[in-house]
């Protein structure tokens, strides 16, 4: 209750916009506010340094506060600096970050005495910042154009003392593999305008092809020589005074056909607002502008409408499916009476819409609707990554995630690959989280560590793996055989492996055949099983199987639901998936067919566990091992019965057939 009166307090009384930002005579800094709360006696404004944590402090008074620039540049030469309002409840400190204002125009600032520029820019989560660094010249971006499949840029730069530029250079550098290429461009000095001097010239995307890879990033530099060749100047491309960026899709400022496929983009990036070059193919391309005119539209209906607190917004694999954890949750929540006032939002793009039960609101990830429902809804639940890195005051997010995890995640990758690129999106995901669910205490430990999470994490057990405790599963699993057309009296192997970092044909795309004989395993096993694939996302529009397999292969890559799968299974095939976490609550028998277990091990991402000790099953190297386990099945599960037995102990104690409700109750309040 304590909590709960503090932050009610901290909201009356912090609560603000701010209405005007500005440099007075080369001397401070002013900010004006509107919508600012008086319920305490004194309010705050703070500039806090990020690197030192310095501060600089000034009362509010009649809704403006100033900062000294003098005392600006003396606490931090360069760097970045947050705003903060800071108010007193009693003898309590209450401080919260400075929202941006979209109706408030950012900009840089030259202080040519000093030699110093400050730039105001907007952080990934809308907050307000300040970045000041020193600087020597004032160079200004004043044109860009696609020509063909090359760019031309030009521009002013201005020396704010006596050096004298020779020759001008833009220099494209990958981040991933910190590769460089350099542009000549022209340097002209400007007829009657003083100490000013122009610049133009072209990028040839042409020169940067053997270093092109898909999705990759390049940020462009500004570079000054003198008569003698030496450096004088190097700073990032900035974008601020070229164009105006109240909506996101306006960061994308030109685009250039490349071929038939492919597009290279001039952006300006989040925050820095800064010059950078996007190579990718036409439809990623597509569906990220999309996302930057969501997130528009997000920021529109945040500053317009109320947050509905009886509203809830599901997501399960980035709107593919209708399952995992957020689909327990949900189907708990709608059988429960005390939501019955609540309003359901579903983000669903499968083919199969009524599958949901409950008559909720179904939008679509790509459409408009999908981000006002997400600016209006309280309470979020995903179990992957939202497309939204920022939340409104009040909003609680539920991440539920989907796995113990064998692999390692986050910042405990130490081996580059896709992961490692895509982490940092993650960590900033990860900031907006109210509550993150575990399975077992060993995964809590891990997330915590892996996503720099120190919130709230719910070690309930998954919601989706209260289906192995509820009802008779026998019956279920018929049930879902007639459904999916499997012959009743089959037993069925459910192979269900993991992606590999390694088998990328370019960034996000990746190859798969199946590891094991096919042909073999039909003459071998078609009299009593069938097998049914269940491929990552990732491969499952990579295979074909031929079609003198049907009737014994059924691929269900693409069914919703993998924990319906586990229950109508008999045994499990994997490899370094997390399912056998989750299917070990059946209890029923798990192989591990890891042909290329020391490559994965140590090349590609790692593991938590020792697999060769911890796993409730056998480590299977060859296709015909493989098929020898399955048809001597019992003496395997006899052999592994008390390995098995410590592992369930271990990782499926908390799982009692409750975890839904209990997290229902825990977080819709």
């Amino acid at each position: 209750m304590r909590v709960f009166i503090k932050k009610a307090m901290k909201k009356l009384m912090l609560g603000h916009r701010i209405s005007h930002i500005e440099i007075e005579d080369n001397r401070k800094l002013k900010v004006m506010f509107d919508q600012l709360s008086h319920l305490s006696g004194k309010t705050y404004l703070v500039l806090k340094d990020k690197a030192t944590g310095r501060r600089l402090q000034s009362e509010i008074q009649g809704n403006k506060a100033y900062i000294n620039l003098n005392e600006l540049h003396e606490m931090a030469d360069a760097g970045k600096m947050d705003f903060y309002l800071k108010s007193y409840l009693f003898n309590r400190t209450l401080q919260t970050r400075i929202a941006h204002n979209h109706d408030v125009p950012l900009f840089e600032h030259i202080d040519e005495e000093r030699k110093k520029k400050l730039r105001f820019y907007k952080t990934i989560r809308n907050n307000l910042s300040l970045m000041t660094e020193k600087t020597s010249f004032r160079c200004t971006l004043q044109e860009l154009k696609p020509m063909g499949n090359n760019f031309y840029l030009a521009g002013e730069v201005e020396p704010l003392e006596e050096m004298k530029p020779a020759t001008v250079e833009m220099v494209l550098v990958r981040r991933d593999t910190r590769q460089g290429f350099g542009y000549k461009f022209e340097l002209k000095k400007k007829p009657g305008s003083g100490n000013m001097y122009t610049f133009n010239g072209m990028i040839f995307i042409e020169k940067l092809r053997s270093a092109l890879a898909m999705n990759s990033r390049w940020d462009v530099f500004f570079q000054l020589r003198d008569d003698k060749n030496n450096l004088i100047h190097r700073e990032i491309m900035n974008t601020q005074g070229f164009r105006s960026y109240e909506r996101e899709e306006y960061r994308y400022l030109e685009t250039a056909q490349l071929n038939d496929e492919h597009v290279a983009v001039l952006y300006a990036t989040m925050g820095k607002n800064s010059l950078a070059l996007w190579y990718t193919d036409k439809n990623q391309y597509a569906r990220t502008y999309q996302i930057a005119k969501g997130k528009s539209i997000f920021n529109e209906v945040c500053e317009r409408e109320k947050l509905n607190t009886r509203m809830v917004f599901f997501e399960s694999f980035l709107g593919k499916n209708y399952s995992g954890n957020p689909k327990y949750i949900y189907e708990e929540m709608i059988q429960n009476s005390r939501f019955k006032d609540y309003i359901f939002v579903w983000s669903y793009s499968g083919p199969n819409p009524e599958c949901i039960p409950g008559n909720p609101i179904i939008v679509n990830r790509s459409s408009e609707e999908y981000y006002k429902f997400l600016a209006r809804a309280k309470y979020w639940v995903s179990n992957i990554i939202l497309p939204i890195h920022r939340k409104r005051e009040g909003n609680v997010y539920l991440q539920t995630w989907h796995g113990t995890p064998l692999k390692k995640l986050g910042f405990d990758i130490e081996i580059e690959g896709p992961e490692t690129l895509a982490r940092e999106n993650f960590y900033i995901e990860s900031r907006n989280w109210d509550y993150l669910v575990a399975a077992n205490k060993y995964s809590s430990d891990i997330f915590k560590r892996a996503f720099k999470f120190d919130k709230k994490v719910l070690e309930a057990g998954y919601p989706a793996n209260d289906i192995f405790y509820q009802g008779d599963t026998s019956s279920k699993a018929q049930r879902l055989k007639e459904k999916l057309l499997i012959p009743a009296s089959k037993k069925v192997i459910l192979y269900a492996p993991t992606w590999r970092d390694n088998e990328m044909a370019n960034s996000w795309d990746h190859t798969f055949t199946l590891p094991f004989n096919l042909e073999d395993m039909y003459q071998r096993l078609g009299e009593e099983y069938v097998l049914v694939l269940r491929l990552h996302h990732l491969v499952s529009e990579m295979l074909e199987i031929d079609p003198k397999y049907k009737g014994f292969v059924y691929d269900f890559s693409k069914y919703d639901d993998i924990q319906e799968l586990y229950t109508l299974s008999d045994l499990l095939i994997t490899d370094y998936s997390s399912v056998f976490f989750d299917y070990a609550n059946s209890r029923k028998p798990i192989l591990f067919f890891a042909y290329d277990f020391e490559s994965y091990r140590d090349n590609i991402r790692g593991f938590y566990l020792d697999m060769a000790r911890d796993l409730p099953g056998p480590i299977i190297r060859t296709s015909d091992d493989l098929l020898d386990a399955i048809e001597n099945i019992d003496s395997v599960s006899a052999q592994y019965a008390q390995k098995y037995e410590e592992f369930y102990k271990e990782y499926c104690s908390l799982e009692e057939g409750n975890a839904a409700k209990t997290i229902a109750e825990l977080v819709f309040k």
